[in-house]
């Protein structure tokens, strides 16, 4: 209220006085009667809220604790509140000189990312107040590319301690994956996932999304690998006829048979192969007698993948012609199975033919036959000849 004060002074700024900035005015009477008034400015702060601990992600257990309350008095039930979101808790009577003890309460699932407020008034209206910032948990991916059948490692950071995470796998808009981890006490965790067949063959970017397995509220921002296109990579990019070329094979359908090999059109397959669990397989072939640009085409799994090689001549005999042709087929020719063989030859772009039937025997131009030779071949039925079956009909394919 009004009245005299000497050259310095104090007075108590009310208990119910609420947090702003209030001016505060003097009026000082002078000898002379008259009155000289003046202002200032003064900031009435809300009593601070210790909060323990300062950070983390909704469902933290935090401790709050304060001074400067009503003495004696107390905070009702679900009485502090993070980012104006109620808490779960007793009434807390406060002590003798006003204070608010240590009391937990959880980070609500509905509260907000980013610097909250903490907050609380007592049974004398006295508020307090105090921080907490509300983190995102988050997850990473280790690698950033993979096949099907290849294990990703999965590392979560910033979950609430001892909380179940599930981590979904969602390929083309669907989930496709399930994997749950347990946070530790420092609220990370490591766990792995395979790429399941579901995911497919073929250039696509896959997500991987994680979030409480609870209530807590808590979701990691998705995270995203590439699955690579299925590639066929050759030992040379050129080759002679007759020598070895090495092929790699990569991001097929794990655990599959190698269900075509073939250059120029002509199967070149050398027993049985099958990708790994990661979809790959290495391969080698022997170069057959074509010349030039030839496709080579991979099919694995139902996927066919091609590339190129390039093939010239080799300057040694050929072992082509040391074989009769009626040995090379001995075995088809006795089981009666053996139609007709046609050879085409690159350097002198002519056909040669071999028929075993008696009455062919002169007209049979194709007199020798051996490794390398790309040959058309046409059986009566199906037959294993050098190591592979082959069907009824016409079959392309290089001698070995």
């Amino acid at each position: 209220g009004a009245g005299d004060l000497p050259g310095a002074d104090q007075f108590t700024i009310p208990a119910s006085a609420t947090a702003t900035t209030i001016t505060v005015t003097v009026s000082i009477r002078g000898d002379d009667g008259a009155n000289t008034t003046g202002t200032a400015k003064f900031t009435v702060q809300t009593r601070g809220l210790t909060v323990t601990p300062t950070s983390g992600p909704r469902g933290t257990k935090i401790l709050v604790s304060g001074e400067k309350f009503t003495a004696n008095g107390s905070v009702a039930a679900n009485g502090i509140l993070v980012d104006s979101v109620a808490t779960v808790h007793a009434l807390v009577n406060l002590t003798t000189t006003g204070g608010l003890p240590a009391t937990e309460v959880t980070v609500p699932a509905s509260a907000g990312l980013g610097a909250k407020t903490v907050s609380m008034t007592d049974s004398g209206t006295l508020a307090g107040s105090g921080s907490f910032t509300v983190t995102q948990p988050t997850i990473t991916l280790s690698p950033s590319s993979a096949t099907m059948g290849q294990v990703v490692t999965i590392t979560g950071a910033g979950w609430v301690p001892l909380s179940s995470v599930t981590i979904t796998l969602n390929s083309s808009g669907l989930a496709v994956g399930t994997k749950v981890a347990t946070a530790g006490s420092a609220g990370a965790f490591e766990t792995t996932m395979e790429l399941p067949s579901t995911v497919g063959v073929g250039l696509k970017v896959i997500s991987f999304s994680a979030a409480d397995g609870s209530s807590l509220g808590n979701t990691a921002t998705a995270q995203s690998l590439t699955v690579p296109a299925p590639k066929v990579v050759l030992s040379a990019a050129s080759a002679t006829v007759g020598s070895i070329v090495t092929l790699d094979a990569t991001g097929f359908v794990p655990d599959s048979g190698l269900s075509a090999l073939t250059i120029g059109g002509a199967d070149v397959r050398e027993g049985v192969a099958t990708t790994n669990s990661a979809g790959a397989l290495t391969v080698s072939f022997k170069v057959p007698g074509l010349t030039g640009s030839q496709l080579v085409s991979v099919t694995i799994g139902g996927t066919t993948v091609s590339t190129s090689v390039t093939v010239t001549k080799t300057t040694a005999p050929a072992p082509s012609d040391t074989t009769p042709t009626a040995d090379v087929f001995a075995d088809l020719i006795a089981n009666d199975n053996l139609i007709r063989v046609f050879r085409f030859d690159n350097s002198t772009q002519t056909w040669a033919f071999f028929d075993p039937r008696p009455a062919f025997a002169e007209a049979s131009d194709l007199k020798a036959t051996g490794s390398g030779d790309v040959v058309w071949v046409k059986l009566n039925t199906a037959q294993e000849f050098q190591g592979k079956t082959y069907l009824a009909g016409w079959s392309l394919f290089s001698l070995k």
